[in-house]
């Protein structure tokens, strides 16, 4: 089983492997190589994936569409607010659950590993049975 927790920005995939406890960065020409693994994962991890992330990796994987993924994808935005309402951002959502945040790189780079981490623990708390869900449905 590999489960990976992704962000996508503008020229940047973070994937953290929650098997191994691995965050890399993919930016640029090796972008090609985050969007096998994740065509790859037993289960994807996003927040707004269904609205963002799916269709940003599509784009550059040079589809028109959402990047087609063999595993489960669990939306944590989604999971928490459901898709009739739009939710919060992933920031708010995540300090509805935590008090803190550990401290990452002020660079673009730290950005997406902050966001992947916020996602990763949103995604563990749901394992737990312990998310705060405000709309949306505990699958």
């Amino acid at each position: 089983m590999v489960t990976l927790v992704v962000d996508t920005g503008k020229n940047i995939v973070g994937i953290y492997t929650v098997e191994n406890r691995t965050y890399i960065s993919y930016m640029d020409d090796a972008i090609p190589e985050a969007i096998r693994r994740i065509q790859d994962a037993d289960e994807l991890v996003t927040y707004n994936g269904k609205w963002y992330d799916l269709l940003e990796l599509g784009k550059f994987a040079g589809l028109e569409n959402d990047l087609p993924i063999k595993g489960v994808h669990r939306d944590m935005r989604s999971i928490c607010w459901s898709d009739d309402i739009y939710g919060s951002s992933l920031e708010s959502t995540y300090y509805m659950n935590f008090s803190s945040c550990k401290n990452f790189l002020s660079t673009h780079e730290g950005s997406n590993e902050r966001d992947v981490y916020m996602t990763f623990k949103l995604w563990e708390l749901w394992k737990q049975r312990r998310l705060k869900i405000i709309d949306g449905h505990a699958v």
